[in-house]
């Protein structure tokens, strides 16, 4: 079922005489509608300006969905959401100058997280380019380094062909963000024959059957296999071979945050999240392995932390769409430029189980000694009883019991995003939204936004913390604006809490810039009332809201949250003031150096324990 995104009628503007509509001309504007029609695009996330006025006022006569965020950095985000929660490409239009600069963030984002974003925009005349004019900026030359393609399309023409080469280019290969300007004379213009060609994206070579039969012999002559695997899995639609392989190896999995969901959570094979904050039994897996399996990952500096001591035993094979991948942050013993659909038939073609039990019972073993639980770790304000006082973990723990496996969870960034990795019950693809590689704070609202527009009969939750809310949450009016019934649950601990906790274990507790209190009320946050008032903010805009400070109240509280599925909520949950995030290997150590809790450690983890 498509959204309806009809404006309501108050936004319509009042004692202006009607006019008929004129029928599509052939207009640069209408081609680009026109094409993005062809191509599939149904929704695009947007903010006007006088810059894309004329591409505005095209795509209003198509049948594409036009959703006006409330920041150009809310659209982006919200293409993004759209992009991640379904595969398909994402499309948001900006004006020039800072309309545009403004989505050089979410560029970058989705470039760190191989994410299929088209950004649109328009500038300036072309006989004012280079002139400083008003609004002018040259975005290409600015998100060249950060896109697989960026262009300026200066022949009306072109644009056709400029369009579908850019959709192509985005979803080819590892998915990624291109983007295309338009000077404003070029929207204008009336190109007489127009170029319209068809693209067919390059694809790497599929693995041979003889370098399928060579991993093959490498794992058959592994006794601590392990499968790392990541985004590329997501990215290529390949879950389900994860899922047999590991199967028909007997094979562990540990996965990056962007692979979760490649495997159900529940599966026995799953070690769970590495890296950083991770499970621990998932960094001891890859880390004492004799052979690593590394599938559609970037061996990304939060993942491997030191790379001279990451894996240091094992001989290393990565499968990657992305060739210039393969050997950048980690040397391997064999590297496969190869797209994941293709490798995978061959790897399982020649997969044969090997029987490791010892293997096995070790990591299980680390997993009891160190599960993935919550740390009662924290203090609070005055006056309340410690007992009742929630933590990050509870309210995440009691929001999983509680979503069904289709439910989409968008975050923003900081320790609540790392709860949310570490505790959700993940058991499908696309359904964990997350700002992995950029870590972009102000990613979860737009996000969910750009979710629910894909997914309008599906669950979205934002997880958002405080800090990272303040933000973007002004997307609560978009919210309102299209009845999308986006939920943001708020952990709300009255700090930039990943930055606090970095500051306290690095910086000996030199709080810098990090506290949220009203400075002019410093207690705010032990009368339960925080700053800022979400759930007040909420209400400004339209959207309903409540706030818990108690533990007895959570249930209740979550339940009324989810209870209609068609109107936006905020529930603002107050939690322990200083809880961290545990387990967490320090940045650049690796991980015989984790960190428990609070004055813990892992103890004596000799290399190679196993």
């Amino acid at each position: 079922m498509k959204l309806d995104l009809t404006l309501p009628a108050a936004e319509t503007v009042t004692g202006a005489v009607a006019q008929p509509v004129a029928p599509l001309s052939a207009k640069g504007a209408d081609l680009i509608a026109r094409t993005l029609v062809e191509i599939g695009i149904d929704t695009v996330f947007c903010y006007p300006g006088g810059a894309n006025l004329e591409m505005l006022d095209a795509l209003s006569r198509v049948d594409i969905a036009l959703v006006r965020t409330e920041h150009e950095q809310g659209s982006v985000f919200g293409a993004q959401g759209y992009a991640r929660a379904t595969g398909k490409l994402g499309v948001c239009l900006a004006t020039s100058g800072p309309g545009a600069t403004n989505l050089v963030t979410g560029i970058a984002d989705a470039a760190s997280d191989s994410v299929p974003i088209l950004a649109i925009t328009g500038n300036v005349a072309t006989h004012w380019l280079g002139k400083n004019a008003f609004q002018e900026v040259d975005i290409v030359a600015v998100t060249r380094p950060v896109t697989k393609l960026a262009r300026q399309v200066r022949e009306a023409r072109d644009i056709p062909a400029a369009l579908r080469e850019a959709a192509a280019c985005a979803l080819a290969g590892r998915p990624g963000p291109v983007l295309l300007d338009f000077p404003k004379d070029i929207q204008q213009a009336r190109p007489d024959q127009p170029t319209d060609k068809r693209f067919t994206a390059p694809v790497p070579a599929g693995m041979s059957d003889e370098t399928a039969e060579r991993i093959a012999a490498l794992l058959a002559a592994s006794e601590r296999p392990v499968i790392y695997a990541g985004g590329g899995v997501i990215a290529s639609g390949t879950s389900a071979q994860l899922v047999a392989l590991a199967e028909a190896l007997d094979c562990p999995v540990a996965l990056t945050m962007m692979g979760l969901g490649a495997m159900p959570d529940d599966h026995p094979l799953l070690l769970g999240p590495l890296g950083m904050h991770g499970a621990h039994a998932a960094n001891v897996a890859v880390n004492e392995a004799d052979l690593v399996l590394a599938l559609g990952v970037r061996f990304d500096d939060r993942v491997i932390g030191d790379p001279a001591s990451f894996a240091r035993y094992a001989r290393i094979v990565h499968v990657d769409v992305d060739a210039a991948e393969i050997g950048k942050n980690k040397p391997v013993t064999l590297g496969v430029h190869a797209d994941l659909r293709d490798a995978f038939a061959g790897l399982l073609a020649h997969a044969k189980r090997r029987e490791v039990p010892q293997w096995h019972a070790y990591l299980r073993e680390r997993r009891a000694a160190h599960p993935l639980r919550p740390v009662q770790n924290a203090g609070d304000g005055a006056g309340q009883d410690r007992g009742d006082v929630l933590t990050g973990v509870d309210v995440i723990t009691a929001l999983a019991a509680l979503l069904p496996r289709e439910a989409v969870v968008t975050t923003g960034v900081g320790q609540h995003q790392m709860w949310a990795m570490q505790h959700l019950r993940l058991r499908e693809p696309r359904t964990f939204l997350s700002s992995a590689g950029f870590g972009t704070m102000g990613f979860g609202l737009p996000a969910a936004i750009g979710a629910k527009v894909a997914l309008p009969n599906v669950p979205v939750i934002d997880i958002d913390g405080d800090g990272s809310l303040n933000m973007s949450v002004n997307e609560l009016s978009t919210c309102r604006r299209y009845g999308l019934g986006v939920k943001v649950l708020v952990i709300n601990n009255q700090w930039l809490g990943m930055v606090r906790q970095w500051q306290d274990m690095i910086y000996a507790r030199n709080r810098v810039a990090s506290s949220l209190v009203d400075p002019n009320a410093p207690d705010a946050a032990d009368d339960g009332r925080p700053y800022p008032d979400f759930v007040t903010i909420a209400a400004g805009y339209g959207v309903a809201g409540a706030r818990v400070t108690r533990a007895a109240d959570l249930p209740g509280a979550l339940a009324r949250m989810l209870a209609d599925p068609g109107e936006p909520y905020l529930l603002d949950v107050l939690v322990a003031r200083e809880d961290d995030v545990y387990p967490m290997i320090p940045a650049g150590k690796t991980y015989r150096d984790v960190v428990f809790g609070p004055g813990q450690a892992a103890g004596p983890i000799a290399a190679g324990a196993f």
